[in-house]
């Protein structure tokens, strides 16, 4: 790989930066391609990025030996990278060790002209039916607009769209009941200095629905010369019945096309989306390279390979999944649950008395109906600009109005 964004020198300086105290990164003659810093616990060399990159590649030169006595360890390896065969002269003390971590997902686009071609090839005309449905169904419901930004932008206008990339993070995790570890203030700061930085440079993007001026799904990715690396992506739950996440792969997917990339990675990480959408399974292993004519390094080595390896087994338990949770509830934050009870009730008419009052299901008093106008919406598509609803003075009953059917919510 040329052109690799997690090893390029903004993505190693802005690392270091947050992550280890400004201090320089360390290189080595052996290894071309990463930086390093070492872990003051164990000793062992990391590469700089560590777990936040979405994939490392590298190459090595036999003929330097400043790998004596130390062990490396390299995140994030994709088994499809075209990665130089490990393949040392008999007298190199030089050893690697492959783990296996993670399964990733892609969409190998080499062979096909264009994206329906591609869909046409993972789906059924069904499946495919209900895409247009359903991206159909919210353009006629709300103004929607697509952005794919891949240049710079001013900070202002950076600042306005990350913070509410971080609100709809918040909102969607909240009502997941989960941790999510992006969303720390120094990871996050971490992505806003790096992904500005690298907006500039063309080497991230961030595709965007608008609805109106409100962003309702963003896609961060990051870019190598012809892979697309989707890297966080979001999209309002309000809106879930709408699939605006899949109406974003096509996006992207018209995108790379039109740009000749050859593959959008959507990495690790198992969802039932990605095995639907991809062609592609790979694995996402780790490299440890040590000196096996030093003892330390074996040691370090073995000690990285156990440690891995048991990460691995607790993923499988899902224990990892049950610790989001817990980090979750020690925040204090719990789900508003005040509404979670309800029913619908059909109406064929309905005449506006002096029982009810109109209200703006916009407002945050009202945010907790916005599912319930848009999922009306979906099954009655118009422009929400119609819609009207009422609220019962004396209780938490609720009529969704449009144009020409109308249903009642009532809450308990």
């Amino acid at each position: 790989m040329k052109i690799n964004p997690f090893t390029s020198s903004s993505f190693e300086s802005i690392w270091a930066k947050h992550f280890n105290h400004g201090k320089d990164l360390e290189a080595f003659d052996f290894i071309k391609g990463v930086k390093f810093v070492k872990n003051s616990r164990d000793g062992i060399y990391i590469n700089a990025g560590r777990n936040l990159t979405k994939g490392i590649s590298y190459s090595l030169d036999y003929s330097k030996h400043d790998y004596k006595g130390k062990t490396f360890l390299l995140y994030d390896v994709p088994a499809y990278f075209d990665l130089q065969e490990f393949k040392p002269p008999a007298d190199s003390s030089l050893k690697l060790k492959t783990l296996f971590q993670y399964q990733g997902f892609l969409m190998d686009i080499t062979n096909f002209n264009d994206q329906d071609e591609y869909i046409n090839s993972r789906f059924s005309s069904k499946n495919r039916r209900e895409f247009r449905s359903n991206k159909r169904r919210l353009e006629q419901c709300f103004d929607i607009s697509y952005s794919f930004i891949n240049e710079a932008m001013s900070q202002a206008d950076f600042d306005v769209l990350f913070e509410q990339f971080y609100q709809l993070l918040s909102k969607r995790f909240a009502d997941k009941q989960t941790n999510y570890h992006h969303l720390s203030s120094n990871k996050w700061n971490y992505y806003r200095e790096l992904v500005f930085k690298m907006l500039q440079e063309q080497r991230a993007s961030l595709l965007v629905i608008y609805n109106e001026t409100t962003p309702i799904g963003i896609t961060l990715n990051f870019h190598a010369e012809d892979i697309l690396f989707e890297t966080i992506t979001v999209f309002d739950p309000d809106y879930y019945k709408f699939s605006i996440g899949k109406t974003s792969i096509i996006k992207l997917l018209e995108w790379c096309f039109e740009h000749n990339y050859r593959i959008s990675d959507f990495s690790k990480g198992d969802f039932d989306y990605k095995h639907k959408w991809s062609n592609l399974v790979y694995d996402f292993n780790y490299h440890v390279l040590y000196d096996s004519k030093s003892l330390k390094s074996v040691v370090r080595a073995k000690y990285a390979e156990t440690y891995y390896r048991l990460k691995l087994y607790l993923r499988k338990k899902k224990v990892n999944e049950l610790y989001r949770k817990y980090k979750f509830l020690l925040k204090g934050k719990e789900k508003d649950t005040s509404y979670q009870n309800f029913k619908f009730e059909k109406i064929t008419d309905f005449t506006p008395s002096d029982a009810y009052s109109t209200i703006d299901f916009r407002s945050e008093t009202y945010r907790f109906l916005k599912q319930f106008v848009y999922t009306f919406l979906f099954a009655n598509p118009e422009s929400v600009a119609n819609i009207k609803v009422f609220k019962h003075n004396t209780s938490n009953e609720f009529v969704i109005v449009g144009s020409e059917k109308a249903q009642k919510v009532i809450f308990s």
